[in-house]
């Protein structure tokens, strides 16, 4: 597919479903690194077209240079690949990512590329689809290869374990905290479904948000009566914390959490969990308000 068609299509694709903005930026700007597949005409509907370059759109990439490739051009080619992976069958996603992984295994240079590339695109803050599956993969396969240095499979494998371990549907992990009395608690799942609002206290629009969950009558009603739990846990390094939470509504349960890092996935600010009653964790680095809306529609 020439590179133009290809513009035209992504554009496409983002205009129907979202936004263009970074798209239409980086395409303009990046030479891509190999020639992208075209779609056949006859496949007309999304979902085939969508599915076509799910399965094909790594064909043309050189996995046999073992020399690093650029890694912007290479970012870029990963967020193309996924503006497809967004709308494609689930299964497909995976098998493609699979297929992908198992072409790049020989190729150690690029398999740390290609992680590096998957972090930006399906886990980092400025990624537009997030995927702890299909990161997942890619960390698994620089742990395992042999010639992946041990240093960055060290890293590897603690981000492994703490996504792997707070994947939706997983029992959330227990943590102890410090609550404003100086009292060490533990957190562990409990029949009652918990909404666990991780954050910093100082942040400027938590404050504003904060007054509008206290008032919030419906899900008030739901913790006087026993229904839902709701935890505020710092996980910032805030300096005078205790006195940053003093008057917090005394519904909740406030405390500063211990080693937070080495247990949950916190990706945003808050960073929100949603925890059913059988201790599985039913969302997790959503808006507020949807947790909060979830939460709701699970005790009412």
């Amino acid at each position: 597919m020439k590179f133009k068609r290809l513009i035209n299509l992504i554009i496409l694709l983002v205009t129907c479903f979202g936004s263009t903005k970074a798209v239409a930026q980086e395409v303009i700007e990046i030479e891509p690194l190999f020639e992208y597949p075209e779609v056949p005409d006859e496949l007309t509907t999304l979902t085939d077209r969508t599915g076509y370059l799910v399965k094909n759109f790594w064909n043309n990439l050189d996995t046999k240079n073992q020399q690093a490739v650029d890694q912007i051009a290479l970012n870029h080619a990963f967020s193309v690949f996924c503006t497809s992976l967004r709308w494609a069958d689930q299964d497909l996603s995976l098998q493609s990512v699979e297929k992908l992984i198992d072409k790049i295994s020989n190729n150690p240079v690029l398999l740390v590329q290609m992680a590096k590339a998957a972090k930006e695109n399906l886990y980092g803050p400025n990624a537009e689809y997030w995927s702890d599956i299909l990161y997942l993969k890619f960390l698994d396969a620089a742990i395992k290869n042999k010639k992946v240095s041990e240093s960055r499979k060290e890293r590897y494998r603690k981000e492994a374990e703490i996504l792997r371990s707070t994947l939706i549907g997983n029992k959330a992990p227990s943590f102890s905290f410090e609550e404003p009395d100086g009292k060490i608690s533990q957190y562990f799942p409990m029949s009652t479904p918990t909404l666990i609002i991780f954050g910093d206290p100082e942040n400027t629009d938590w404050r504003m948000v904060r007054l509008g969950l206290e008032i919030n009558t419906e899900l008030n009603q739901a913790i006087d009566k026993g229904k839902l739990n709701v935890l505020y846990i710092v996980n910032s390094s805030a300096g005078d914390w205790k006195k940053s939470v003093d008057n917090y509504t005394r519904r909740w349960k406030v405390g500063k959490g211990i080693d937070l890092d080495e247990k949950y996935d916190m990706r945003l600010n808050p960073s929100v969990y949603l925890i059913g009653s059988d201790g599985a964790i039913q969302l997790k680095n959503s808006p507020l308000q949807t947790a909060v809306n979830q939460a709701l529609e699970i005790v009412n």
